[in-house]
């Protein structure tokens, strides 16, 4: 009975090689955002063919782990993550500075809050009061967009500050005397 070897295909989104450093084979995936993560391959023999990674059969269950963790890893870098924030309130705009370095928020303060918005990781677009981030990795864009919810956090009362594009609240009715 002959065993059949183990395959992941490969995102076709972005480019990926096989190196070997310091004797270890390690896969490096180059992003939609040009930059590059690592990771270690287990100790099996890989080959990368016709958009696939083909493992030999006859692994170990631990091995066998390490094939299903990197068929993850790669799922999760195939397809960017784009998330929305939406500014609500009179007089809140937002904007992306004329280089694009900065994002030039008017949140109701003294002053206009600047942030640097440029990351290698994320693509950042700003209409007056729609702001999209689009990455890679899930965490970076979610930690981004706390960092900017946390300036304005919704209001219970009448709804100003930053909302999730699809984000529905219930807001408390105003006590009357």
């Amino acid at each position: 009975m002959k065993q059949e070897c183990k395959q992941i295909l490969l995102p076709r989104k972005g480019k990926i090689s096989l190196a070997l450093i310091n004797n270890e084979k390690v896969l490096v995936l180059t992003t939609l955002f040009n930059t590059q993560k690592y990771i270690k391959l287990p100790q099996l023999s890989v080959q990368k063919k016709n958009g696939a990674l083909i493992f030999p059969a006859g692994a170990t269950a631990q091995q066998t782990a390490s094939v299903y963790f990197l068929a993850r890893w790669l799922k999760a870098f195939s397809k960017p993550v784009r998330k929305q924030l939406l500014l609500k309130g009179l007089g809140f705009r937002g904007s992306l500075s004329s280089d694009k370095r900065f994002l030039e928020l008017k949140l109701g303060f003294s002053h206009l809050i600047n942030i640097p918005a440029y990351l290698k990781e994320l693509k950042i677009s700003m209409t007056n009061t729609l702001l999209q981030v689009e990455g890679v990795e899930r965490s970076a864009v979610g930690n981004f967009l706390k960092k900017i919810r946390n300036l304005k956090a919704p209001d219970s009362y009448k709804g100003k500050g930053f909302w999730y594009k699809n984000e529905s609240k219930v807001l408390k009715e105003i006590k009357k005397t």
